[in-house]
């Protein structure tokens, strides 16, 4: 490369170089409202402002659930029984907790004991409402009339239980 190539590829770095120097970072704004034109119809559309929502306080609700189900098996060609909790409760968020297990017991009567812990930030602990719901889930061991049969049930709703407590509930199903 000669020099002069050099010399002028140095010029014009030096010269660009002054060129992003002289761009001010701490410029004054300009006052204007900030929006888009509308290319179909020519007007001018400002962008609408977001609204702070203020800070709201939030309760810790924790605790468990303790969900004991006994359950009457109507055939006995009924082999694997599973049982299934669902707790919700809606505030500024829904909250929604699940848990399932396998039924223990043999012959007419089986049981499902179903814990479910929970830790939930409520806006309005005092009047929101807990709904449980369950469901039983079994399949057949008679390969010609092998398939499946469920059904689920709703608990009463509750009240949020206070924080760090367990809460007992019991219920009965058919299948």
């Amino acid at each position: 490369m000669t020099t002069a190539k050099r010399v002028s590829i140095c010029v014009c770095c030096i010269l660009a170089a002054s060129a992003v120097w002289a761009q001010s970072a701490s410029g004054t704004a300009r006052s204007g409202i900030l929006g888009y034109l509308d290319p179909q119809t020519g007007a001018f559309r400002p962008v609408p402002q977001v609204q702070e929502t203020p800070d709201v306080a939030l309760t810790t609700a924790g605790g468990t659930f303790v969900v004991t189900l006994t359950i009457t098996v109507k055939s006995l060609a009924l082999s694997s029984i599973l049982c299934s909790v669902d707790v919700s409760v809606s505030d500024a968020h829904t909250y929604f907790e699940t848990a399932s297990v396998k039924a223990t017991g043999t012959g007419a009567t089986r049981t499902c004991k179903i814990t479910i812990p929970y830790s939930w930030q409520l806006v309005t602990p005092a009047s929101d409402t807990v709904t449980i719901s369950y469901g039983i889930a079994a399949t057949g061991t008679n390969p010609l009339t092998r398939g499946s049969t469920s059904s689920i049930f709703l608990l009463p709703p509750l009240k949020v239980p206070a924080n760090g407590a367990t809460t007992n509930e019991t219920a009965a199903g058919t299948i």
